[in-house]
């Protein structure tokens, strides 16, 4: 991969990977090898997160047209090296956004739920993860990850009261579902 092309995506927009794409690999442990070095790439790259989501559901059968996804995540890695995470001082509020991608799963219609939490202008928080069941609309799983977000921000401002930060405002979550946001 060396010598290869940067791409510009982790992934191709409105693509919609499905486990019958593609033939079943003779040898997994190249892609599993690739994607257990991707996921530890997460833990400070959260723009791949994702896409490594995505890659993460097929480990116990992956096929070619994963391995071709996964290199191209690799790809897109090489041509952001200076991306990253860079923390700056500023104002302690929490902000949160969240958001869903309502039956995304062309197997199975499933969502992935996702959101990402800031300390200021600083993501401290973020997560990719498939529901583990059918949402009905997408009122419901809106407000599930509106739930979830909720969540990690209680948790986050006990973890900041027991350091002895006190926050200037209530934490704000932003959510683009109207009728989850009535729901609440």
């Amino acid at each position: 991969m060396v010598e290869s092309k940067p791409y510009r995506a982790p992934c191709t927009a409105g693509s919609k990977m499905s486990k019958y794409d593609g033939d079943l690999l003779s040898d997994p442990a190249k892609y599993r090898h690739i994607v257990g070095v991707l996921q530890y790439a997460t833990l400070t790259r959260p723009d791949i997160a994702y896409s490594v989501n995505q890659l993460c559901q097929h480990m116990h059968a992956p096929t070619s047209t994963y391995l071709i996804v996964a290199k191209r995540v690799l790809r897109y890695l090489k041509g952001t090296l200076n991306l990253g995470l860079y923390y700056c001082k500023g104002p302690i509020t929490l902000t949160a956004f969240c958001d869903v991608d309502w039956a995304g799963n062309p197997d199975d219609r499933n969502s992935t739920i996702g959101y990402g939490v800031f300390l200021g202008s600083n993501l401290i928080s973020w997560s990719a993860k498939k529901q583990h069941i059918v949402s009905r609309s997408s009122t419901e799983v809106e407000y599930k990850s509106l739930s979830l977000t909720i969540t990690k921000l209680f948790w986050l401002r006990m973890l900041l009261k027991e350091l002895h930060i006190s926050l200037p405002s209530p934490p704000i979550i932003w959510c683009d579902n109207s009728s989850a946001l009535v729901l609440a």
